[in-house]
């Protein structure tokens, strides 16, 4: 029915089409941050790109990378953008992390402070 070269390129199409759709439905019941979706939407953008134009992008890609085979290039590309968006998560986790060092040593600081506090008012705990 398809050649090997025609399911290839059906999936490259499929696979990242869905996926946009997905975090498009994602964001839309507010499942997902419009600030977090934007690196995943643009990241199986591109990929819809470059399979519904293989010949021209894909192919220009693949020569100018040395890739003999188009397709190969889409995933190498894909996995470029996939390393993007862990290094973004990776950006958010550092800095989640950070404010909830942060958040525990205020707690602690106001906990002793509440303690200091009651034993001057004599309250006991």
């Amino acid at each position: 029915m398809f050649s090997n070269y025609e399911k290839v390129e059906l999936v490259m199409l499929v696979v990242p089409a869905a996926l946009f759709a997905v975090v498009v439905e994602l964001v839309r019941r507010r499942r997902l941050r419009e600030d977090y979706s934007l690196l995943w939407l643009v990241t199986f953008g591109v990929l819809v790109l470059f399979a519904v134009f293989p010949n021209s992008l894909l192919d220009g890609l693949a020569d100018l990378m040395g890739i003999f085979y188009p397709p190969a290039a889409l995933f190498v590309v894909g996995f470029g953008l996939m390393l993007l968006v862990l290094l973004q998560f990776s950006l958010v986790i550092t800095r989640l992390a950070q404010q909830n060092k942060q958040s525990a040593q205020r707690i602690a600081l106001l906990s002793a402070r509440v303690r200091e506090l009651e034993q001057q008012i004599g309250t006991p705990e």
